[in-house]
């Protein structure tokens, strides 16, 4: 039987204290918000699927196409972390699940620890606590992953999804830790750019958010939204970017102005 998704029961084992603050009709208000039904729906109409599989299924039942360009730029092996920016904040990993996935059988994907709970995509996942401290048995694996010679490993270096900044949808500052980690594993780089953007709406609430001086990151609530509204019946262009060599990043720069040169390269790539 399929693990449906109860926002409720999150909310109640990962923050039981202020779980008995929150009033009932605030947890029917958020299971519509994020779409938890049809969230469900889709979960039992992919019953016993996993991984990969899983992620196909759920591109199929949402009617979502690729374009891709630079393809030949995907080695056929070798020590790689692939990287992306991060527009949609939930679909652009499902879509990167299936399409690394296929053509990498030990794909690992680092994510925030509340994807967890999406039980199909566990196995493929490596969490990471964005709230509070990481387990250690996490720290291992992600450790473990990275000086595994058969693994392959995606991130977001942002690790949030892009908003409006300066006028245009784009990433935060990328975290320098891509470049330290690259160089620590002697991974090269694959840089991909997903072209994509969620609705109005999102970004209008995220702006609302910041100018309040929220902590709360109230769109993280509304991605699965964006994937079952904005998402479904889309054709979505990647690029690939060629490797690019873990020793590039020397002594020349910062790790913190390295970061800032591959997002500078992710996002050239559409041009």
């Amino acid at each position: 039987m399929a693990q449906l998704i109860d926002i409720e029961a999150v909310v109640r084992n990962k923050f039981p204290k202020q779980y008995e603050k929150i009033p009932s009709f605030v947890f029917s208000f958020v299971k519509w918000l994020i779409c938890q039904k049809r969230m469900n729906e889709i979960l039992t109409q992919l019953d016993g699927q996993e991984g990969v599989s899983f992620a196909d299924g759920v591109t199929k039942i949402l009617n979502v196409n690729y374009r891709m360009h630079g393809e030949d730029n995907m080695p056929e092996r070798g020590r790689l972390i692939f990287t992306s920016n991060h527009p949609l904040g939930g679909f652009d990993g499902i879509s990167y699940i299936k399409i690394l996935g296929k053509r990498y059988p030990k794909m690992k994907f680092i994510v925030n620890d509340m994807l967890m709970n999406i039980k199909p995509l566990k196995d493929v996942f490596l969490p990471v606590n964005t709230l509070g401290k990481q387990k250690r048995g996490d720290m291992n694996a992600i450790e473990s992953a990275y000086h595994d010679d058969e693994t392959q490993l995606m991130t977001f270096p942002a690790g949030f999804c892009s908003r409006y900044i300066d006028g245009k949808i784009q990433d935060i500052t990328w975290k320098k830790s891509v470049i330290r980690q690259a160089v620590d594993s002697q991974r090269d780089i694959v840089p991909m750019f997903f072209d994509g953007r969620n609705s109005i709406t999102f970004y209008a609430v995220e702006l609302l958010r910041r100018k309040l001086g929220m902590k709360f990151n109230i769109g993280l609530v509304l991605l699965p939204w964006q994937t079952v509204k904005t998402a479904s019946n889309k054709t979505f262009d990647i690029y690939i970017g060629k490797p690019i060599p873990w020793q590039t990043f020397d002594d020349s720069k910062t790790t913190a102005q390295w970061a800032e040169w591959l997002r500078e390269q992710t996002y050239s790539l559409k041009k």
